[in-house]
């Protein structure tokens, strides 16, 4: 990959972590460390399947090679829309601004919107590899155009020496 792509990912990654940490800071280091990993894994794990589900019926070669940028790249962004909010709302529970019964009631609602993103992440994944498929096969639909446009030219040209020989 790029260089400032690469640099770009670890970036996201980066402030995905520290806008978790920002409102889990108040717990002990261990379990800041716990709800990061594991809220990380989670998106690890979620968007790794919606990947592979919008995999089938594609090059199984294209559906590996895009398959790290992919989940580098959404990884972060989800972690960035929906564990903030959920850190928010466990922490209010954690210090008893919010019933555990009122908690339950909300994550329903999260549940739902992280549902809707993942089915929309996986259109875009099938679109990503169906491009990648396509943009293979006009190149090499190109280069065989190519092959035979120079063999069209070498057969002219020694058609064309084979006159002139004869014409010596």
């Amino acid at each position: 990959m790029n260089m400032y792509l690469i640099i770009a990912i670890l970036l996201a990654n980066l402030i995905s972590i520290a806008v978790v940490y920002q409102f889990i800071k108040k717990l002990e280091k261990k379990q800041i460390l716990i709800f990061i990993a594991v809220s990380v894994a989670f998106m690890y794990i979620s968007i790794s399947i919606v990947y592979w589900l919008s995999g089938f019926g594609v090059d199984p070669i294209i559906h590996e090679a895009s398959k790290n940028f992919v989940l580098y790249v959404f990884v972060p962004v989800n972690v960035i829309l929906f564990v903030p909010y959920f850190a928010f709302q466990y922490m209010k529970v954690k210090q008893k601004e919010l019933k555990s019964d009122s908690f339950a009631k909300k994550m329903p609602i999260l549940l739902v919107l992280f549902c809707f993103v993942l089915i929309v992440e996986y259109f875009y994944c099938r679109n990503i590899q169906t491009n990648i498929t396509n943009m293979k096969a006009v190149e090499q639909e190109e280069k065989t155009q190519n092959t035979l446009e120079l063999e069209k030219e070498e057969t002219i040209n020694e058609q064309t020496n084979s006159i002139l020989n004869e014409l010596e």
